[in-house]
């Protein structure tokens, strides 16, 4: 998720949805994506908000949980 959605690596994503994503010593080829099932979307802001304790008193979603937009990266497998 990206706060106001202005990042660079946002703008770049958007623009060209063809990226890379490295784990450990493995790099994938991806697809990014903005996130607009809505299911999908909830999912996210969830298990963000609960990662980073972005949640008020009351259990509900912080405004950058409920707000920020949300960007996918859809996995290939592995270059190497």
């Amino acid at each position: 998720m990206s706060g106001d959605g202005k990042s660079d690596w946002v703008k770049n994503s958007l623009k060209d949805p063809a990226v890379t994503v490295r784990i450990a010593k493995h790099t994938f080829p991806a697809t990014a994506r903005t996130v607009k099932d809505e299911q999908e979307e909830m999912l996210a802001r969830t298990m963000l908000a609960d990662k980073y304790k972005e949640r008020e008193a009351d259990g509900s979603l912080s405004e950058w949980a409920r707000t920020a937009l949300v960007l996918a990266v859809d996995l290939a497998a592995p270059i190497n």
